[in-house]
């Protein structure tokens, strides 16, 4: 019995040997097979602009100053306005929240990579939701219903891999990644 598990270990042996020298090899070949799927990362191509993307960069002076002398500041403790904005922060997005002390007016913004693919599905999910596409001021806005507070009707629309949130529709013209 001895005789017969000691070749077989030795077999084993062999063949995990054989595993660990086959793994080098084989590690080239994804490698190459990774290449060929670089292409399609052109997502994250048009998501550069979003690691650069802070709340203090992604509107225009003009809007900052607008905000500024309406005595809204950037509050780093975000309070989410709904559902649709919690997703694009919990997808790594950008959120931001200015606020006035002693006041209720509020402005939300935010800002996360996505796919054409998952914006078409977003789409249609918050147009079933009751979301009506408005079209402007920026093609393709989509704007929420007006179940809660008809002070903050949120807006939504997608360019170029990226998704943009505004907690009222006049906040978009003052995205600079929508100019132009």
């Amino acid at each position: 019995m001895k005789r017969s598990t000691i070749p077989a270990l030795a077999v084993i042996l062999l063949t995990l040997a054989g595993c660990s020298a086959g793994t080098p090899g084989q590690t080239s070949s994804p490698s190459a097979t990774t290449a060929a799927p670089t292409p399609t990362a052109t997502p994250s191509a048009t998501s550069e602009p979003m690691s650069d993307a802070t709340c203090e960069t992604v509107l225009t002076d003009e809007e900052y100053t607008s905000l500024a002398e309406d005595g809204l500041v950037l509050n780093p403790d975000i309070f989410v306005l709904d559902d649709t904005m919690q997703s694009i922060i919990d997808a790594g997005g950008l959120g931001c929240y200015w606020t006035r002390s002693g006041g209720d007016i509020r402005v939300w913004y935010a800002q996360g990579a996505t796919t054409s693919a998952e914006w078409d599905a977003q789409q249609q999910s918050l147009i079933s939701a009751g979301w009506t596409e408005i079209g402007t001021p920026v093609a393709g806005t989509l704007q929420a219903p007006d179940v809660n507070d008809p002070d903050y009707l949120p807006v939504v629309t997608y360019r170029d891999g990226v998704i943009y949130y505004a907690s009222y529709v006049e906040l978009l013209p003052s995205v600079k990644a929508l100019q132009g």
